[in-house]
């Protein structure tokens, strides 16, 4: 088991059926259109950098933290003031206090962390990095014709407003089944219906037309793709902060500015989302690729490779 952001990611087992089906084919197209969907970094002729899923949700464990640990230490405190029975003293302090722990792990996924955790296409020597922290083994490497590409569609829940679903890549052992290792990259989107609807199908295609701008930069080079209107912002600054935030938004307005007038209305709690998303990124370290990838990402250098 391993966590991906705050989603739990079962590995060290093998690719299920319906994961299989889900497989996305580096040798077809994905989607009739490329999209970059405000998810790059940087673009060149030896690599693509984009984000991690979780650089869009960075401000929501600092939001819980916010939340729960002042819960937790002010419930806990008043059962240590008033509390004279030691049973239930420890029955009901220790889990506030668990608590407290608890959300101060979860704010360390935000907040004293990497700025970005950077996924590394590289067309020269046709390998994915996934960037996990600085130092020795802090890289997944994974070539790029034996990654296992899907749409991964996780369990609908009130919290997240239904079933988020991300670009996923697994790293498979020797025998081509079995998980080792996994990352998220792109774009998330959130489906509270069915995916054979027609709103399904549309929010589909986001992540496809996201998956398809990869592909094709790989198998193609970046000649082939539409050009980046706007790449995305490394911070940390409230502007780039509000840049992700409110992107979206930014489309709608585009498209109907009235429609947009009523949005930013309902989104304007997002402002505290952007303000924390900034926080974080204040707090947190610039992630340095290792020398090696490095170097195989300089031109005309001989290609090589890590290992996770």
């Amino acid at each position: 088991m391993t966590y991906d952001y705050l989603t739990k990611v079962s590995i060290n087992r093998s690719v299920t059926a319906e994961e299989c089906a889900r497989r996305l084919d580096i040798r077809k197209p994905a989607a009739s259109d490329a999209k970059d969907k405000h998810m790059v970094f940087r673009m060149n002729d030896i690599y693509l950098d984009i984000c991690d899923t979780s650089y869009q949700q960075v401000g929501w464990a600092t939001l819980a933290f916010l939340v729960g640990f002042p819960g937790f230490a002010y419930f806990g405190w008043q059962f240590v003031l008033f509390t004279h029975s030691s049973a239930i003293f420890w029955t009901l302090v220790v889990p506030c206090a668990i608590g407290c722990a608890f959300c101060a792990g979860i704010l360390l996924k935000d907040c004293f962390n990497y700025r970005h955790k950077t996924i590394r296409f590289n067309r020269k020597n046709r390998m994915v990095y996934a960037f996990r922290h600085n130092g020795k083994n802090g890289v997944v490497a994974v070539p790029w014709d034996k990654a296992f590409f899907f749409t991964d569609r996780q369990t609908s829940s009130p919290l997240n407003g239904g079933a988020p679903t991300v670009l996923r890549c697994f790293v498979l052992a020797e025998d081509d089944k079995t998980i080792v290792n996994t990352f998220s990259f792109g774009k998330r989107t959130v489906n509270g219906g069915s995916e054979t609807s027609a709103w399904g199908q549309k929010v589909l295609q986001e992540l496809l037309t996201n998956f398809e701008f990869v592909r094709k930069y790989m198998e193609e080079g970046p000649e082939s793709l539409p050009p980046i209107e706007d790449y995305l912002p490394e911070g940390p600054s409230l502007r780039a902060s509000m840049s992700v935030l409110f992107y979206n938004f930014r489309l709608i307005r585009k498209s109907n500015p009235a429609l947009w007038l009523l949005t930013t209305l309902v989104a304007a709690p997002m402002c505290l989302m952007a303000l924390l998303h900034y926080i974080a990124q204040l707090t947190s370290r610039e992630p340095v690729w290792p020398e090696d990838v490095q170097r195989a990402s300089l031109p005309g250098e001989p290609s090589s490779t890590v290992t996770a």
